[in-house]
């Protein structure tokens, strides 16, 4: 019999999406496909994408596929915690997720709870103040991640020494090679009252050196001036040329406006690095836990860039 003038028989539909692989399944397993399992591939992923951060958790629950196929996505914004070092970290179980992080927060510093320690040739049990120890690590910790383009800070200080903490983050983060790829940046910062020795006076008290080597190379060897972290400031800032958003909430910090008509410079150097923001779109000024605020006066204020840039000529002259 020829077979000559017959039609190929048509070719067995293949399921080509690869999110939902169905090579261990039985042949004779009976399988009926859902609306997402009938999308390509690439436009799952656009669903996935958008949704809300409780619903994104749901999904990657539904399954080892799911988990997969989210945890890229859950890993472009992360929370920067102890845990989440240890998981980053060389060795760690996301060390090969690091480039894919896109965006970094700080976690809460009323989180950063102190761990008891003894004084060697004393009795007496004490508590090691874990700000600068903490800060430095999770600071350091930001080489792990050089594509990151959005990062918010947050930390709590001895007021004392709310400049030396500036000049050491700031230093820190504009030497890394994200940076100049930054779109969007805040900084938090919690200034405390709380009666540590060291902090006491003008001068460093001997306590000081309670602190690890490590974290007094970080925060420097003396308490800064005011004169002396607004010069410190200007020789280290950098172009931040992709840098669109900007907030600083500092308790105290002085609007450019409480500048020029009131003569305030309370956290100028705070300003600094955004006058080297060509592309700077906006600048939030937060006054959280301002003790200087009168009745009525607003918490957040949105800096316009002629505003800016009239700070900029009066600061840097």
């Amino acid at each position: 019999m020829s077979h000559r003038g017959r039609r190929p028989a048509p070719r067995q539909k293949v399921n080509n999406l690869s999110f939902f692989p169905t090579e261990f399944m039985k042949p004779e397993t009976p399988r009926i496909l859902s609306l997402l399992e009938r999308l390509p591939t690439d436009i799952v992923y656009i669903v996935v994408k958008n949704l809300a951060k409780r619903d994104l958790g749901n999904f990657a629950c539904c399954s080892s596929v799911c988990h997969d196929f989210t945890l890229l996505l859950q890993l472009r914004r992360i929370i920067l915690t102890s845990d989440g070092v240890r998981a980053f970290r060389d060795g760690g179980k996301y060390e090969m997720y690091r480039k894919y992080v896109r965006c970094v927060r700080f976690t809460n510093p009323a989180a950063w709870d102190p761990d008891p320690v003894c004084n060697e040739g004393r009795v007496k049990q004490t508590y090691r103040d874990p700000t600068i120890p903490a800060l430095r690590t999770y600071i350091s910790f930001l080489d792990y991640f050089p594509e990151i383009t959005e990062l918010h800070i947050s930390y709590k200080i001895p007021a004392a020494a709310e400049g030396n903490a500036f000049v050491a983050v700031y230093a820190s983060i504009s030497k890394q090679p994200f940076y100049q790829n930054l779109r969007k940046i805040g900084l938090v910062v919690k200034k405390t009252k709380d009666p540590a020795y060291y902090w006491a006076q003008t001068d460093l008290h001997r306590e000081y050196h309670r602190l690890e080597p490590e974290d007094r190379e970080f925060l420097g060897d003396k308490i800064l001036k005011v004169d002396d972290v607004n010069d410190a400031i200007k020789r280290l800032v950098i172009p931040a040329l992709s840098l669109k958003s900007a907030k600083i909430s500092v308790a105290g910090i002085a609007r450019p406006w409480e500048v020029s008509w009131m003569r305030k410079e309370n956290g100028m150097f705070y300003y600094f690095p955004f006058f080297k923001a060509p592309r700077l779109e906006e600048l939030i000024v937060n006054l959280e836990g301002s003790d200087e605020l009168v009745r009525g006066a607003a918490l957040e204020a949105l800096l316009d860039m002629m505003r800016l840039k009239e700070l900029e000529n009066q600061a840097l002259g």
